[in-house]
């Protein structure tokens, strides 16, 4: 399973509440890290064998990988980190720059999840590509800046919304597709699911995430999203955090464990889904929106969804229905727990400041 962890500025339309900005970053290496991407060309999907024999095609673009040192190799003056990444699992090396040694990033060590920027360079008396590190952050500290960053895009999105509504004396305020919290329960709440103005947030939100995506393809998925979310009593922004989460909106993405497309599907659970094509992008998130509805509605007692039921609705979805029975509870693996903390941080910051209320007075805690 991916973990990435920004909000987006779809929380402009998706809100109906004041969106609050955050505090700068407390992660000088994630500035840093930021910093060199906001301002490249970064290309998230390349094969090694493409960087080795076709170097020229990289010129002046980063690539950016993410996913865990497995092994460093050389001396302090020409190290080369191996990376697995976390999409399609494939090693990828890294060459420290020559005026760089491994002691001037502590933190990378073996079992280290981490972000990395790299430019492809030629490799001494060959025409062969190599990847040598340009940036490196801890994942942690990127999905922390994530947070932040999206938060300020969002309040920086709702002012510029405020503008263009003075200047055509018109209030543009749709409300979330929330299916939502009402001062009474969390009921159905929906906008159209065609409404221009909602695909279109939901579209910019999905290539927040994902640039590589195409604005037609985004809108796709937008689309899909809300109309699969209204079909089974989602909050749209429950299922965009669950994508996002998975597989940063990448149909094609396969988890080192065979977990495939935008939900990441395992093949046993498609299946019983009768998703007979995981990577098609309809039958993929029918498939998903529909397990997580599942998973909400048997969480839920009585027909009334808690804050409870929703994070174990999330356990049921990365660990088994039969790991949350047998633990009573979010089973103890590390990546559940770490999932189930990601994906309701994330949601909560989509919440209106009314919702944000309600939620927290029935024991919400996004930790």
């Amino acid at each position: 399973m991916r973990f990435v962890l920004p909000i987006f500025t779809l929380a402009v339309l998706l809100t109906a509440g004041p969106v609050a900005a955050a505090k700068p970053s407390p992660h000088p290496q994630a500035d840093t890290y930021y910093q060199l991407r906001d301002h490249a060309q970064v290309l998230v999907s390349f094969s090694m064998e493409e960087v080795q024999t076709n170097p020229q095609s990289f010129a002046g673009k980063l690539l950016e990988s993410r996913g865990i040192i497995s092994a460093t190799a050389g001396s302090d003056a020409h190290t080369t980190l191996l990376i697995t990444a976390s999409e399609g699992g494939q090693a990828i090396a890294v060459v420290l720059p020559p005026d760089k040694k491994l002691t001037d990033w502590p933190f990378l060590d073996v079992g280290t999840s981490v972000r990395v920027l790299a430019k492809v360079v030629t490799e001494a008396d060959s025409s062969n590509g190599a990847l040598e590190l340009v940036s490196v952050v801890k994942e942690k500290e990127a999905e922390l800046a994530d947070l932040t960053r999206a938060a300020e895009a969002a309040a920086k999105q709702r002012e510029a919304e405020k503008k263009r509504a003075a200047a055509l004396k018109k209030k543009v305020q749709p409300k979330m597709a929330s299916r939502g919290v009402s001062a009474s329960t969390y009921r159905k709440a929906t906008p159209r699911a065609n409404t221009a103005d909602y695909v279109t947030a939901y579209a910019d939100a999905v290539r927040y995430f994902n640039r590589s995506i195409a604005v037609s393809e985004a809108r796709k998925i937008a689309t899909c999203i809300l109309q699969y979310s209204t079909r089974h009593n989602l909050d749209p922004r429950l299922v965009m955090a669950v994508i996002a989460v998975e597989s940063r909106f990448n149909q094609n993405a396969v988890s080192p464990v065979g977990a495939m497309g935008l939900g990441q599907l395992m093949p046993g659970t498609a299946s019983d889904l009768g998703v007979g094509n995981a990577f098609d992008l309809h039958q993929n998130l029918e498939g998903s929106t529909r397990l997580l509805s599942r998973h909400i509605q048997n969480m839920s007692s009585k027909g009334e969804v808690s804050p409870s039921a929703i994070k174990l609705a999330l356990a049921c979805y990365n660990a088994g229905a039969g790991a949350v029975k047998k633990y009573k509870g979010i089973p103890p693996y590390r990546e559940t727990q770490n999932y189930v903390r990601v994906i309701t941080r994330l949601y909560f910051q989509m919440l209106t400041e009314p919702e944000k209320n309600y939620w927290t007075q029935r024991g919400w805690k996004p930790a």
